[in-house]
């Protein structure tokens, strides 16, 4: 029988370039343990604009968001969505098509409202039983989005 739980990994508020890169790993590696008996789960980050280390530049934050846009590709999640309209955000999302990220694997949204619109209209862009999720900002909005997958057992 094949576990059709969807997997949410939530990152702690607020969270920081450091543990986006870190929990980006675990959802490799989550969804790499999943797909042993599932080959049709699908791993999503959702990510939304991160802290950054006390003392780095505007520059150096938007970089930072940059390189964690391109381990996502690296580490071949199959859905990278960056919630924000900030720079940072926008240069998440920009790692991610320039990495080599093609088709719908990357999207930018403004805000978690069109994320939750994107995320339970869109059938490309719904996550399934069996999907891993990494939800990572360093606000709360994002990971607000938990509740999405959130299952009740009576």
């Amino acid at each position: 029988m094949v576990d059709q739980t969807t997997t949410v990994l939530v990152a702690p508020v607020p969270a920081g370039i450091d543990d986006a890169r870190a929990l980006l790993r675990d959802l490799a590696e989550a969804g790499s343990t999943a797909r042993a008996h599932d080959a049709a789960v699908r791993t999503w980050a959702i990510l939304g604009e991160l802290a950054v280390a006390g003392g780095m530049t505007e520059n150096d934050g938007v970089v930072e968001h940059d390189r964690v846009g391109r381990q996502a590709v690296r580490l071949a999640v199959d859905k990278t969505l960056c919630v924000g309209e900030t720079r940072s955000v926008r240069a998440m999302h920009q790692g991610a098509i320039m990495e080599g990220s093609w088709g719908d694997e990357a999207r930018m949204v403004a805000d978690t409202d069109e994320a939750r619109d994107l995320l339970t209209g869109d059938g490309d862009w719904r996550p399934g039983p069996g999907d891993v999720i990494l939800l990572a900002a360093a606000g709360p909005e994002i990971v607000a989005l938990a509740g999405l997958w959130r299952t009740d057992h009576a």
